[in-house]
């Protein structure tokens, strides 16, 4: 990684001559701060800022660009099928709609070509980012999906925070095999069986915190969520008559409710 260390009036000014010297952006280099400019004694004697910059690898200035598309795809169009809201009295029902039986059987067997497609463009992706990996491709849970496991040394980079990277990257794929082919079924990307292990977390939780809403007889409210995550737990619980579900707030701070049914037939106070 090249690195360079550079001189300045002020810090900034330090840094601004590194991003110069090395042709690069502030996000492409990590900046270390070695020291700060001081002042002599009657203007002489005086110091000046000093800092080091090095330039990222590939991997991490690519991911930071992924993570920015993370940040605002709940305010975007999303190829995730995300739940909406509704009065709380009502249960939150699952918005996939049930395709017609010819559909499905059709759905259901993506073909050899476009598998290998979204492969081929995962690797490509990957391969930018300076990732080492393997690939395996085959049909996904949903009809007429796709799912791609990758296997890495960085998978924990790729996956991000609270799955943002890894969600990032789905959407990039979708987006660009959506545009050669429309037809076919959904991307799935899965890194060291993460999106199993998450799921299988949310559901484990969207019941606990049921029945603590059934016990105390008191709404329950999760973390914020993805969309992808809050339709996990809407799902889960759409079967229990007992409690309802429903989304509040905006963006990033959207968060799932546990009601418990009784509440929602109390009278108001006076």
């Amino acid at each position: 990684m090249r690195s360079i260390e550079s001189e300045g009036d002020t810090i900034d000014q330090a840094i601004e001559n590194a991003l110069r010297a090395l042709n690069v952006t502030r996000d492409q280099v990590e900046i270390e701060i070695l020291t700060g400019a001081t002042r002599g004694l009657l203007g002489f004697g005086g110091k000046k800022a000093r800092v080091r910059a090095t330039v990222r690898a590939p991997l991490l200035s690519g991911l930071r660009g992924l993570e920015n598309e993370a940040a605002d795809m709940d305010s975007r169009e999303t190829l995730l099928p995300v739940e909406h809201d509704e009065p709380a009295h009502r249960q939150v029902q699952d918005t996939r709609a049930e395709p017609p039986p010819e559909a499905a059987s059709h759905a259901a067997a993506p073909s050899a070509a476009f598998q290998l497609r979204c492969k081929d463009t995962l690797e490509a992706i990957l391969s930018r980012l300076g990732v080492s990996c393997g690939v395996q491709v085959g049909p996904g849970a949903d009809p007429g999906s796709v799912l791609l496991a990758v296997s890495a040394d960085s998978g924990g980079l790729l996956i991000g925070r609270r799955g943002q990277t890894l969600d990032a990257l789905e959407y990039i794929v979708n987006r660009i095999v959506g545009r050669e082919d429309a037809v076919s079924g959904r991307v799935m990307i899965d890194v060291e069986r993460y999106r199993e292990r998450r799921l299988e977390h949310l559901t484990q939780l969207a019941r606990r915190l049921a029945e603590k809403a059934k016990q105390t007889g008191r709404p329950v409210t999760l973390n914020p969520m993805s969309a992808r995550d809050r339709r996990v737990v809407h799902v889960t619980l759409q079967g229990d008559t007992t409690i309802s579900t429903r989304s509040q707030g905006e963006g990033h701070y959207r968060k799932v409710i546990i009601l418990p049914a009784d509440r929602m037939r109390r009278p108001p106070r006076p």
